[in-house]
């Protein structure tokens, strides 16, 4: 399977910043938008906290938050795609606990690198569980 992200450049901005911010820990929310054919659209992204008890290796979302997002978008007409996280002092690559907690392979899973210079690549995967990670196209389009 292909795939495609298109990611508008205010909602990598806002990655970006909620990523930096969460340093040294890991930082965490979900991507909206549609699926059309082998692109998914981002239109909007979603904050989370950072739940887990080891923030500085590991991230979960707020499950409330992902329940609440998922039945306000379904009323807007756009669904949660995906989510994003980045890793700190690491690579833009799926980890080995990543790709054990893929349980859903429909979502796009959009990791950042990151190092106290700022991000260090960003990269969108598609995890299967017991498959290779697919790594997908981005493309980051200016809406202005």
């Amino acid at each position: 399977m292909t795939g495609r992200v298109r990611l508008p450049a205010d909602c990598a901005g806002e990655i970006f910043r909620q990523l930096g911010e969460a340093m040294p820990n890991e930082g965490c929310g979900l991507l909206l938008g549609r699926r059309a054919g082998d692109l998914i659209e981002i239109g909007a992204i979603v904050p989370s906290p950072n739940l887990a008890e080891d923030a500085a290796t590991h991230f979960e979302i707020d499950p409330g938050l992902r329940l609440r997002t998922q039945r306000e978008s379904r009323a807007r007409g756009v669904e949660v795609v995906g989510h994003f996280h980045s890793h700190p002092f690491g690579d833009p690559v799926p980890s080995e606990r990543d790709r054990a907690e893929a349980h859903e392979p429909e979502l796009v899973w959009l990791i950042m690198g990151m190092r106290w210079g700022g991000p260090q690549g960003l990269a969108a995967w598609r995890l299967a569980p017991d498959d290779e990670p697919e790594r997908l196209e981005i493309e980051v389009v200016d809406e202005g």
